[in-house]
Order: structure tokens, then C-alpha cells, then sequence
């Protein structure tokens, strides 16, 4: 007998909801804050092959949170699998910023083009990308089978 039980339909459901908004917010919007902010694609000082490899960026996000929002739209608690794999590409693209975050300073790179901070000290991109990877990291908790009470 198992000692695991499926969660609450009111904690699955809001799970995959918090699931799906994360996908919307790290990798949809993102791409739509970069297509249509003057310091990014439609920056006329970038070269053409940069524009290119951020437009490769953004489709490649786009792409894989689309993927991730079937996922989670699909999934079923009897298909919880759908959820970890939705949010295993919603980390791949998060860990990817995270990573890039670690190396600006070796790439002479910088969180934003404008220098815009909130509350003083923190980059706009930060605050988005860490709030899609804390809801993210709050639905699948949701979805997750609970151990029995004892």
C-alpha cells in the first residue's frame, strides 16, 4: 500500500496555474520586453548578428515555455511527470540566466542596457526571472504527490 496520496484538486490546480504563469513570465514575456525595448532588438547600434542571436534567444524561450505550457496544461495528477518536465525546460531557461548572470562581469556585460535598478540595487530582470523561478518552484511543489498523515 502506498503511502503517498495525489495532492488536493484546489492545490493541483493551483499549481499548475502558478506552473503555467511562470512559463508565460520567464518565457514570453521576456521575449516581448526584448522585441519591444529600444535597448534590445530594435537597437539600431547593435550589429545585425547580435539582433540575430538575441531573436534566436527569444524564439528558443518562446518556444520551450509554449512546450512547458502544454505540459502543464495537460497534465493530470496521474501524469504528474508532464508537470517535472514542463518545469525541467522552465529551469533549463532560468539556470541559463542565472549563468549568464555569474559571467557578466568576465563578458563586460550588463544586466540592463539602461542602467535601471529597483529599490536601489536590483536590475528589473532579476526581480522577473527570480519571481518566474519562485513560482515555478511554488506550483510544483502544489502538484507534488504529500506522504500520508500519519
Amino acid at each position: 500500500m502506498s503511502s503517498e496520496h495525489a495532492p488536493s484538486s484546489a492545490a493541483w490546480a493551483v499549481g499548475k496555474a502558478l506552473c503555467i504563469v511562470s512559463a508565460v513570465a520567464y518565457g514570453l514575456l521576456t521575449g516581448l520586453i526584448d522585441i519591444l525595448d529600444p535597448h534590445h532588438l530594435g537597437n539600431p547600434d547593435w550589429p545585425g548578428h547580435a539582433r540575430f542571436h538575441l531573436l534566436w534567444q527569444i524564439s528558443a524561450g518562446a518556444l520551450g515555455a509554449l512546450a512547458s505550457i502544454y505540459l502543464f496544461w495537460t497534465a493530470t495528477p496521474r501524469t504528474v511527470e508532464r508537470v517535472r518536465t514542463g518545469a525541467f525546460l522552465g529551469a533549463l531557461h532560468i539556470g541559463g540566466f542565472i549563468l549568464a548572470a555569474v559571467f557578466t562581469s568576465a563578458a563586460g556585460a550588463e544586466f540592463d542596457a539602461g542602467g535601471r535598478v529597483l529599490l536601489g540595487f536590483l536590475p528589473p530582470n532579476m526581480l522577473h526571472l527570480g519571481t518566474s523561478a519562485a513560482l515555478l518552484f511554488a506550483g510544483v511543489s502544489l502538484c507534488h504527490k504529500k506522504g500520508a498523515a500519519t
